[in-house]
């Protein structure tokens, strides 16, 4: 992405105008706007169009940056959220992977992860902070439920890999040329398995397992 126009969506003034001054003169990236709540922001990506929405997660008042980006996915499907939070826990991570996130990066974390997030942003699969990534590992053997047993079919990974890089069931069935309706058994199968509850657990899977490598900065 040669140039990505960016719109900081904080209902703190305070932190909107620090990630503006954060991401001025960074190079390919421009700030077009600024939002206060997630009302304002489904506006102003309509109109604008930006390429990306740095959004922060909690708003207290009306939408938050997770029912946020869900309304996105339906009106602005171009325009990808990376979440702007305080919160590194795994149930606040899967939220946001289940609402199909581009980007998670956490405001403890520095610059330049942000940076990076947002140059990622169109990339197949979610950026997810080195906070949270760096720690797989030690969640795995905490929470793996003896998943090295577990053997999917070569469907089954080709599914699970598509779906990790964010690909809707129709998505799949296209580029396996096989019908949504199988595509749906498949994850049906693959859930059961890993006893997966949602889309988060799944791509967490894809990451420990090395069928997807988690997006890392560079360098």
């Amino acid at each position: 992405m040669d140039h990505t126009r960016v719109v900081i969506v904080d209902d703190h003034a305070l932190v909107r105008q620090g990630l503006r001054l954060i991401l001025h003169g960074v190079a390919g990236i421009e700030v077009v706007g600024e939002c206060s709540c997630g009302e304002e922001a489904l506006k102003v990506a309509v109109k604008e169009r930006p390429d990306v929405m740095l959004m922060d997660v909690h708003m207290p008042h009306g939408l938050d940056g997770i029912t946020t980006a869900r309304h996105l996915r339906q009106i602005a499907p171009e325009v990808r959220v990376i979440m702007l939070t305080m919160f590194d826990d795994r149930a606040h991570v899967e939220k946001m992977l289940d609402a199909q996130v581009a980007g998670i990066v956490f405001k403890h974390d520095d610059s330049q992860e942000i940076v990076e997030a947002i140059r990622r942003g169109r990339a197949e699969c979610p950026y997810v902070s080195r906070r949270w990534t760096g720690n797989r590992e030690a969640k795995s053997e905490v929470d793996g439920r003896g998943r090295d047993d577990i053997r999917l079919s070569p469907r089954e990974a080709e599914v699970l890999v598509l779906v990790a890089r964010g690909y809707t069931n129709r998505e799949i069935a296209d580029a396996l040329h096989i019908s949504v309706k199988t595509v749906e058994t498949h994850r049906q199968h693959i859930a059961r398995r890993l006893g997966a509850t949602s889309r988060a657990t799944l791509i967490r899977y894809a990451y420990e397992s090395g069928l997807v490598d988690p997006p890392v900065p560079e360098g």
